[in-house]
């Protein structure tokens, strides 16, 4: 009898990202440039150039992209479909040929990019990002409510569940251009609060964890990185993906990162992360944030420096340039010139990061305590990720490697599951969180006196075993969700297992 072939493992599913893109008459006008002496440019001229580096890291990625423009009208010109490197030509011309009139059928735009993301009964899934600097003046289907109860206008159908039906897996960021205080000024940003507040409601009540975004931009480089920034991640140095380690590395690096869970004393650090992930799960239920995208990543080296740097991130990508280089004189002298353009964490995070490759590591531990101190500023859905960064470079700089094993596998896990769909990151990152929790009920055990010792050590078993309970629930759900999702279950559980 011949053996019956083996099923091939379900695939990955690939990013789905959508663009929506306004082409009304006001796209026409000039942006500022961040940088003086360097000439303003229309914005649809930056726009047109991020769509380009978009298309081309598409085309790389094997990653599905489609682009949605809208004056009055709502057209598709890239309908949603993996990006083939010897179509580029052709699509590019297309894209050069855009040409900015009318008014802005915003509403009407996004349910089109809605339902190019639309699957099935498995309602919208994927990446929507629009780009506007305007107000809606020429919807004819779709509405947002002035209130989460206030009425539609007759004939209107309400676009907040239509985009957002049961079962949907929706990340949606907005790049608004200009401040829209005034009409004709820029983006109308009230109403695209309004939109995002009813949004974080309807995803509560169906059970998605938030995943929507809001970045005002007033200049070209600044909307230029937005809007590529939307659909292009950046990796870290010294990368280990997780489903890429052996069995024994990756116990090897589980048990070290326990160490740093049993020992508060030793690993001080840590108890920031934790403080912050219990404050990120706790906030997220509050409604939307907005935050500025905080340009901190240490960016990986292997095989030279990331395409299109200083295109990508502006002044910041010039910085990171010759730090890449080992031109760290000249990294200094270009961050200087770009403070008054970057968010105060950014800056001294990066301050601290070169002075420490310079071996300067009081100046360095200067900057790097500047940078926590700004860093606890932000709101707390942005600041966990934002600390963990901190906490990789003071790890490093203290010798700490179980430290920088934990912060660094916590954070790499929710970079790699970023394509993964909002339910798989939840709830790996929400066992973490869990994870970290045990550091407390373990110290208990440490210090407790002789008559409370066994009280203590039950309470912290019992601790632990409730998170063994969630994280078999875990791997029952995400089955059939990727090496990744796997890899991090299986660092988990060996932590577990050594904090017994």
């Amino acid at each position: 009898m011949q053996n019956e072939p083996n099923p091939s493992p379900p695939s990955t599913p690939r990013e789905r990202n959508v663009l929506l893109l306004d082409l009304s008459k006001s796209m026409l006008a000039p942006l500022p440039e961040s940088e003086e002496g360097r000439p303003p440019r229309q914005k649809i001229e930056v726009a047109r150039t991020a769509v380009f580096r978009i298309l081309q890291d598409a085309s790389e990625s094997g990653s599905l992209f489609g682009l949605v423009t809208f004056t009055e009208v709502v057209r598709v010109p890239v309908p949603l479909a993996e990006i083939h490197r010897e179509n580029l030509p052709y699509i590019e011309n297309l894209i050069s040929m855009l040409a900015p009139s009318g008014r802005s059928a915003i509403w009407d735009a996004i349910a089109v990019g809605a339902d190019l993301l639309r699957s099935g009964t498995d309602g919208v899934r994927g990446n929507l990002v629009l780009v506007t600097d305007g107000w809606d003046n020429a919807s004819q289907r779709f509405d947002v409510r002035p209130t989460p109860d206030g009425p539609l206008p007759e004939g209107r159908i309400d676009l907040v569940p239509y985009i957002l039906p049961a079962n949907s897996r929706l990340s949606f960021r907005l790049i608004g251009i200009g401040s829209g205080a005034e009409r004709d000024k820029g983006v109308d940003a009230g109403s695209m609060h309004g939109l995002l507040s009813q949004m974080e409601t309807r995803a509560q009540a169906i059970g998605l964890a938030p995943a929507f975004g809001y970045q005002e931009v007033t200049t070209g480089s600044a909307l230029f990185a937005q809007m590529v920034h939307a659909f292009i991640d950046v990796g870290y140095d010294d990368d280990l993906p997780i489903e890429d380690l052996h069995p024994e590395e990756l116990a090897r690096h589980a048990a070290s990162a326990a160490r740093a869970l049993k020992e508060p004393q030793q690993h001080a650090t840590v108890g920031r992360i934790k403080a912050a992930h219990e404050a990120a799960r706790a906030d997220s239920a509050d409604g939307f944030h907005e935050s500025p995208e905080l340009e901190i990543g240490v960016l990986g080296v292997a095989g030279g420096p990331p395409a299109y740097l200083k295109e990508r991130y502006g002044p910041l990508g010039e910085v990171v340039e010759a730090y890449l280089q080992g031109q760290y004189d000249v990294a200094l002298e270009r961050l200087a010139r770009a403070q008054a353009v970057l968010p105060r964490v950014t800056y001294h995070y990066w301050e601290a990061r070169i002075q420490y490759a310079r071996h300067a590591i009081v100046e360095a531990a200067r900057s790097l305590l500047v940078a926590w101190g700004e860093a606890e500023k932000l709101p707390a859905t942005t600041q966990a990720a934002v600390l963990r960064r901190l906490a990789m470079l003071q790890a490093r700089m203290q010798n700490d490697k179980e430290t920088e094993t934990l912060v660094r596998f916590i954070d790499t896990t929710e970079h790699s599951l970023s394509s993964n769909g909002t339910h798989s990151r939840e709830r790996v990152m929400g066992l973490f969180s869990k994870l970290l929790e045990l550091r407390g009920t373990y110290q208990l055990t440490r210090i407790a006196g002789t008559d409370d010792l066994q009280d203590a050590a039950l309470r912290h078993e019992a601790a632990v075993e409730e998170v063994f309970g969630l994280l078999q629930d875990a791997r029952l759900d995400l089955a059939s969700s990727g090496a990744a999702v796997e890899g991090a279950l299986d660092f988990i559980e060996i932590c577990l297992a050594e904090m017994r």
